[in-house]
């Protein structure tokens, strides 16, 4: 809630870089998925808007989630970076994906489970330019005030986030079917260490002084 506040109020200003305007789309996004479709709201607050049908619709919308999230941060990168290479090889990974995922219901019910390998595809579609994008910061002849660019600390957020995350979900499957449950739950403590982390570096970025990419 923090920071889509924060990216409301500092996103959307004339002086603020054309790319920061997609943030707070996905941060609002991400707050309806976990009011709509988190477990958590069920069982504390008994929270289903979708009835008989709750289990389902969390599937579904978390299955979905991933997709969406993975457009957004490509799109976000495809603005930051500059290697013409790169951007033709993100959008050849989106292609790829979007096949995988489309061709995925044909063999499993969408509404049956989570499905983690698009998450664990999109970690690896993405951390791949956030790497460029590093790369060709710190190789550029210029001297850059990182303090003062918002799309580092975006790209460091997002970056760290997947980073943390791909061994978690790498590891899903090992520990669903060694029936080490606890867990697997308890590991899942390390998502919002790395969401609450990613968020502060997102509020960083939203609240740097820039003039208009």
């Amino acid at each position: 809630m923090l920071a889509l506040a924060i990216g409301l109020f500092y996103c959307y200003r004339n002086s603020a870089p054309s790319y920061l305007g997609i943030i707070p789309v996905y941060l609002v996004v991400s707050l309806m998925i976990e009011i709509l479709a988190n477990p958590l709201m069920n069982h504390i607050f008994y929270f289903r808007p979708f009835g008989n049908y709750q289990r389902y619709a969390e599937n579904l919308l978390y299955n979905i989630y991933t997709p969406f999230e993975l457009f957004v941060f490509a799109w976000f990168l495809f603005q930051v970076i500059r290697s013409n290479r790169t951007k033709k090889a993100l959008v050849l990974l989106l292609i790829m994906f979007s096949i995988h995922f489309i061709a995925y219901p044909m063999q499993a019910g969408i509404l049956d489970a989570k499905y983690f390998m698009p998450v664990v595809l999109e970690c690896v579609i993405i951390m791949i330019p956030c790497l460029v994008y590093f790369r060709e910061l710190f190789t550029a002849k210029e001297v850059i005030n990182l303090f003062t660019e918002p799309s580092f600390w975006l790209v460091t957020g997002i970056f760290f986030y997947l980073a943390t995350v791909f061994p978690l979900f790498i590891a899903e499957p090992y520990l669903k079917e060694a029936g080490f449950l606890q867990v697997r739950k308890s590991l899942y403590s390390i998502n919002n260490f790395a969401v609450g982390i990613t968020y502060l570096l997102f509020i960083k970025g939203f609240t740097c002084r820039t003039k208009k990419a």
